[in-house]
């Protein structure tokens, strides 16, 4: 995504670096995602978290395959208008609505083979989706970045309200609420975030500021898992 020139975009990233994938020209995407240097590369997990963002690290390959572990499109859907309203709840991730959706069209008895065969692959989609949530959401529940998981539980619980997957969200958060060691791992999450949220990396001048602050942190939070992440970074790792 940039919003230089199509024959500068072209030049630099098809013809010279020979890339593959799509390019999306858009005005104003600099100021919109903060963008400071290029390239400049966001990861984005399946939930739509933020995973990384440039000027903090690059996610590693066994990162990235963590990440696409938890990954379950819903089948293509056909290009015929009678599927439009389907398409527009995925697109929305009504996921509530999906499923009420399709468990009325599966009942109707006047329903063509061609279309039954289209709404059974989509709930089968639906229910694969929902089993991968509530592995994630156990996942997260196991910490050790509770910061991080809560924030993520909290957007599941929201988003597959009348699911197992929200349920089983909800339970988690009220063991983070009742754990002592885990609100102080969120609290020093917390901390940590706000940190790094204080320096512009990208200046040379701010950056080394963070630096110097990081191992204090690091001392300050030596038993939290915010802590440990904060000397990695003061490491260089």
């Amino acid at each position: 995504m940039s919003d230089e020139a199509e024959s500068l975009i072209e030049d630099t990233f098809i013809t010279k670096l020979g890339a593959k994938y799509p390019f999306l020209k858009a005005k104003g995407v600099n100021e919109l995602y903060g963008i400071k240097f290029f390239p400049s590369v966001f990861s984005i997990d399946p939930s739509g978290t933020v995973h990384s963002v440039p000027d903090d690290r690059m996610p590693s390959e066994s990162e990235i395959e963590a990440m696409l572990q938890s990954v379950t499109l819903a089948p293509k859907l056909p290009d015929d208008s009678r599927y439009d309203a389907l398409r527009t709840m995925w697109d929305k991730k009504d996921y509530g609505k999906v499923r009420d959706y399709l468990t009325k069209m599966l009942a109707a008895d006047n329903l063509d083979a061609e279309m039954r065969e289209v709404y059974e692959t989509q709930q089968k989609a639906l229910d694969d989706k929902v089993k991968a949530q509530v592995a994630r959401v156990a996942k997260l529940a196991a910490g050790p970045d509770y910061y991080s998981a809560k924030e993520a539980l909290e957007k599941l619980s929201k988003e597959w309200k009348g699911f197992s997957v929200a349920e089983e969200a909800d339970k988690a958060l009220d063991t983070f609420k009742s754990d002592s060691d885990i609100k102080k791992e969120i609290a020093a999450g917390k901390a940590l975030a706000k940190l790094l949220d204080k320096y512009d990396r990208s200046k040379i001048s701010q950056a080394k500021k963070l630096m110097e602050e990081l191992p204090k942190f690091a001392k300050k939070y030596e038993y939290t898992y915010a802590g440990q992440q904060a000397l990695k970074m003061a490491n260089g790792k």
